[in-house]
């Protein structure tokens, strides 16, 4: 039973929004990265920027990398502690279950480089994108640990939720157009904007979902499980990006983005609908080697459908002063999504560098209800013709350790000529 429990909480922790991986190095200052992104990037941060100046600069395949995995509830200390236990008594049982609010939540998200090239004001650029969410109810916990305690339970997608979305873009941006006309008292505003094919990989949620669970002295344990799962493989879609940034003061930058503008996949190539069907009724422990349940699964081709990326608002600053930079980002998706939440967060990062060519940098993110805080650190090389850096990034701890409830990472390489 124990092995069953922490089995069940590890595919949450692994397998399943929402801290936003845009480019690898946006994990380097915990998302505080709007305007700090330059040459590609800038064209997924804030296009408004996108201008090559002196060097062009180059993406490498695979090296741009960004992933991380978190959940809100379980650490690798509560882990071992348990593994630790011959049988988990009363009190480990309430230590597990203390832990969470309402379910268990994970959530999982990267984004890695395919190629990607800024010339002038413009940039070409394509990068893969995977997310993933799974929040299993404290109900059903409770009953892997305890046994019904209760004579009903009613299981449904306010706490019970999987889904997961993967595409790759096709980005071009253009960026650095300064807005004419402006009155002589407002100082410069740049605007920029992207615009990206999207190919959509594969796709998973769940449409339908209803679960109950009754027991009396009478009639036994009844027990229902419904479910069913919106699967797709291939689509096509578009989102674009608007962006503007103006230096108001000396080493004062300001800047917004509206992302995901028109933004949606149509999944139309494979689509299917899974069903799953459980049922058992009138169990009784005198009948409980017989076949007391009934099991059935199905599959059925549905017609295509979309999966829409709600729009997300971004503002931010960065003031820069001799060696040292600090900044600060707040989001809001306009609704919750694989990809957005309509939680505001902030973020905050500063970089250093006492030596030129080694920067470092460390971030932090304030995190929202369905995503725990979380801080970043960062480390670079970087010379005249690039720059190569890993970043680490701890949630809900200020370095990774065992009470870290999740992890992520971050590379890049940038090449300049």
């Amino acid at each position: 039973m124990k092995k069953l429990i922490l089995l069940s909480l590890t595919m949450v922790i692994v397998f399943s929004s929402l801290a936003a991986i845009k480019t690898g190095k946006s994990i380097f200052y915990a998302d505080s990265y709007m305007l700090r992104a330059r040459g590609v990037e800038a064209a997924y941060w804030n296009p408004a920027n996108l201008m090559a100046g002196k060097y062009y600069d180059l993406w490498v395949p695979g090296v741009n990398t960004g992933i991380f995995v978190n959940n809100n509830a379980l650490d690798l200390d509560t882990y071992n502690y348990v593994m630790s236990q011959e049988r988990l008594n009363d009190d480990d049982k309430q230590l597990i279950l203390g832990k969470m609010d309402g379910s268990l939540r994970g959530s999982m998200r990267g984004n890695t480089s395919i190629f990607g090239y800024a010339f002038e004001n413009m940039s070409i650029s394509s990068s893969l994108t995977v997310a993933g969410k799974m929040s299993v109810s404290k109900d059903y916990l409770d009953l892997l640990l305890n046994g019904n305690t209760e004579a009903e339970y009613i299981f449904d997608t306010a706490t019970n939720d999987l889904a997961a979305l993967s595409f790759v873009d096709i980005t071009f941006g253009m960026g650095g157009i300064n807005i004419p006309y402006l009155p002589d008292k407002i100082p410069p505003i740049r605007f920029g904007f992207s615009a990206s094919a999207l190919a959509g990989v594969g796709n998973a949620e769940i449409e339908e979902y209803s679960g109950i669970l009754r027991s009396s002295i009478d009639s036994g344990l009844y027990l229902s499980q419904d479910l069913t799962i919106r699967t797709a493989i291939g689509g096509t879609g578009f989102k674009g990006m608007i962006g503007f940034a103006s230096n108001p003061l000396p080493g004062l930058e300001v800047g917004l983005t509206l992302d995901n503008i028109f933004g949606t996949i149509k999944w139309n190539m494979i689509t299917e609908n899974r069903n799953y069907s459980f049922e058992a009724d009138s169990i009784y422990v005198a009948n409980i080697n017989e076949d007391f349940y009934t099991q059935t699964k199905s599959t059925e081709d549905i017609a295509s459908y979309s999966t829409k990326l709600p729009a997300e608002l971004r503002l931010g600053a960065l003031w820069t002063y001799g060696i040292y930079s600090f900044s600060t980002d707040y989001v809001q998706g306009f609704k919750n999504s694989m990809v957005t939440s309509n939680i505001g967060r902030f973020s905050l990062a500063t970089q250093v560098a006492p030596i030129s060519w080694l920067p470092f940098s460390i971030g932090f993110s304030t995190g929202d209800s369905q995503n725990p805080w979380s801080a970043s650190y960062g480390i670079s090389f970087r010379s005249e013709t690039g720059e190569i850096g890993l970043a680490v990034q701890s949630f809900e701890t200020l370095i990774p350790n065992y009470k870290t409830k999740g992890i992520s990472f971050g590379s890049f390489l940038r090449i300049n000529y």
